[in-house]
C-alpha cells in the first residue's frame, strides 16, 4: 500500500510550531477584530451596512481561495517559498491599510490581506501531514488549533480597544507583525526541491468562481452570483477529468470516506463564526453591552476553551473518531445551554462560549488529522487544500447563513430570535453526526491507517 507520509527530514518540529502558532494567532486576530470596528467604518465613510459587511465577507471569500491555492501549490513549489511570498503580501498590504484613508483603499487592504493570510493556516496542516509523524501529529494539529482559538477569542477584545483609542487603522499593526516570524520560519523548515509541473491555472478560476460566487450568495444575497457560481462548477467538474495536472484531484472526489469527513471541518468553523457572529448581537439586543464589553465576555471563553482543548493532543492521536465525537456533542451541549439559559444573563454565555469554541476546536483539530491519516502522500496538498477551503467556505457560510436567519426573523422577540437560530445549530449538528456515523461505516474508511513511516525524534 502507498505510504502516507514523506521521508523523514532534520528540521526544528518544536521551534517551527511555536513561531508558526504566533503567526496563526495574529492572522486569526485579524478576523475577528473588524467586526468591531464595523460601526465605526460605517460612521467615518457615511457608507451603508451592505458595503461594511464587504470588509468581513469579501476577506472571507479571499482567505478560503488563497488557502486551497497555496495548499494546492505546495505540491510544487517549496512550503519555504509560498510562505515568504504570503507574509511578505500580507505584511505589505497591512501597511497600505494602516495609511489607507477611504473605503476603497480599506476594502483593496483586506483583500489582499485575506491572499497573503490564507498561507500559515493551510500550509502548516500541509507540513504536518508531510513531514511529522503520526504519533505526534494530533498534538501538533491542536497546538495550531489552539491558537487560532485563542486568536478569535482576542479579536474582539484587541479590536475594540485599538478602534476605541486610536481608530479602526491602527487594525492594520497587528498582522503587519507577522513578519517578524518570517526569518525564523524560513531558517527552519525542511528543505525542498522545486517539481517541474505546470500548474492548473483555468481549474483555479474556476474554483475561485464557483466558490466565491456561491459565498457571495449566501453570505451577502447577490442572486446574480449564482448565473456565474453554477455553470462554473459543472465546467470544473468536466476540467477536472480532462487535464493531466487538475487544480482538484479528481480521485479525491470520488472518494467517498474523505467526501464525508469533509464535512467536519466545515461544521467546525461553520459553527464557530456562527457563534462569534450571533453572540455579539444577542449580548447587544438583550443587555444593551458595548463592544468592548462584549469582547471581554467572550475573551474567557476562548482562553479557557484553548486550554481545554490542548490537553486532547495526545487524545487525537490515539483515539481519532472517538474525539470527533466528542467535538460534535460538545458543541451540541452549547448549543442547547445557549437556546434556554442565555437570555439569562450576559455571564451565562460567557460560560457556555467555553464549551463551544472547544468543540469546534476539538472537532477541527481531530478532523485535519482524520483526513491526513487517509491520504497518500502524493495527495496530501490538493487533498489538505480542499480541507482548508471546506473549513473556511464552513466559516463564511456560518456567519452569512446566522446573518439570514436573524434577519428574517426581525418580526419576532429577541429571545425567541436567537432560541430559534440555536436550535437550527442543534439540527445541523444532528446532520454532522449523521454524516460521520456514514465515514464510520464507509468501505473499511482505511481506518487501519497506514503505520508511520517517519522518524520518531
Amino acid at each position: 500500500m502507498e505510504e502516507r507520509v514523506s521521508k523523514p527530514f532534520e528540521f526544528n518540529e518544536r521551534l517551527i510550531l511555536v513561531f508558526w502558532s504566533i503567526g496563526v494567532l495574529l492572522i486569526t486576530m485579524n478576523t475577528t477584530m473588524f467586526n468591531v470596528a464595523l460601526p465605526t467604518v460605517i460612521t467615518e465613510f457615511q457608507i451603508n451596512s451592505s458595503m461594511a459587511t464587504w470588509i468581513v465577507s469579501g476577506y472571507s471569500i479571499v482567505f478560503a481561495l488563497s488557502a486551497i491555492t497555496f495548499s494546492r501549490l505546495s505540491d510544487y513549489i517549496p512550503i519555504r517559498r509560498l510562505i515568504s511570498i504570503g507574509l511578505i503580501v500580507l505584511g505589505t498590504s497591512s501597511l497600505i491599510g494602516f495609511f489607507s484613508n477611504t473605503y476603497l483603499v480599506l476594502l483593496l487592504a483586506r483583500l489582499f490581506q485575506a491572499v497573503g493570510a490564507g498561507t500559515l493556516p493551510s500550509l502548516v496542516v500541509v507540513l504536518a501531514a508531510k513531514y511529522i509523524p503520526v504519533s505526534r501529529r494530533g498534538k501538533a494539529m491542536t497546538v495550531i488549533a489552539t491558537s487560532a482559538v485563542v486568536g478569535f477569542g482576542l479579536g474582539p477584545v484587541v479590536g475594540g480597544i485599538l478602534t476605541e483609542q486610536w481608530g479602526w487603522n491602527y487594525l492594520f499593526l497587528v498582522p503587519f507583525a507577522v513578519l517578524l516570524i518570517l526569518p525564523v520560519i524560513r531558517k527552519h523548515l525542511p528543505s525542498e526541491e522545486n517539481k517541474a509541473v505546470k500548474f492548473d491555472m483555468p481549474g483555479a478560476l474556476l474554483v475561485g468562481v464557483s466558490v466565491g460566487g456561491l459565498l457571495l450568495f449566501v453570505t451577502s444575497g447577490v442572486y446574480i452570483a449564482l448565473i456565474f457560481s453554477v455553470p462554473a462548477m459543472v465546467l470544473l467538474w468536466k476540467h477536472l477529468h480532462k487535464v493531466d495536472s487538475p487544480f482538484i484531484q479528481p480521485e479525491l472526489l470520488h472518494n467517498r470516506s474523505y467526501l464525508l469527513l469533509l464535512l467536519m471541518p466545515f461544521t467546525a468553523l461553520f459553527m464557530n463564526f456562527a457563534t462569534l457572529f450571533t453572540v455579539p448581537i444577542l449580548l447587544a439586543e438583550l443587555f444593551n453591552r458595548s463592544p468592548l464589553e462584549i469582547g471581554l465576555i467572550m475573551f474567557p471563553g476562548a482562553i479557557l476553551a484553548a486550554f481545554a482543548t490542548n490537553l486532547t493532543g495526545r487524545m487525537i492521536d490515539g483515539r481519532g473518531s472517538m474525539v470527533i465525537r466528542a467535538g460534535l456533542m460538545l458543541l451540541v451541549i452549547a448549543f442547547m445551554l445557549f437556546a434556554f439559559l442565555a437570555n439569562v444573563s450576559p455571564y451565562a454565555s460567557l460560560g457556555i462560549l467555553i464549551i463551544a469554541f472547544a468543540g469546534s476546536n476539538i472537532l477541527l483539530a481531530s478532523a485535519n488529522n482524520e483526513v491526513s491519516k487517509i491520504l497518500p502522500v502524493r495527495l496530501i496538498g490538493a487533498g489538505m487544500g480542499v480541507v482548508q477551503l471546506s473549513q473556511f467556505v464552513g466559516g463564511a457560510f456560518g456567519a452569512g447563513v446566522a446573518g439570514m436567519l436573524i434577519t428574517v426573523q426581525q418580526h419576532l422577540p429577541p429571545e425567541e430570535i436567537f432560541r430559534n437560530l440555536f436550535f437550527v445549530y442543534i439540527g445541523w449538528m444532528v446532520v454532522a453526526y449523521g454524516v460521520f456515523h456514514l465515514y464510520l461505516r464507509s468501505e473499511k474508511t482505511d481506518r487501519k491507517h497506514i503505520p508511520d513511516n517517519t522518524s520518531s525524534n
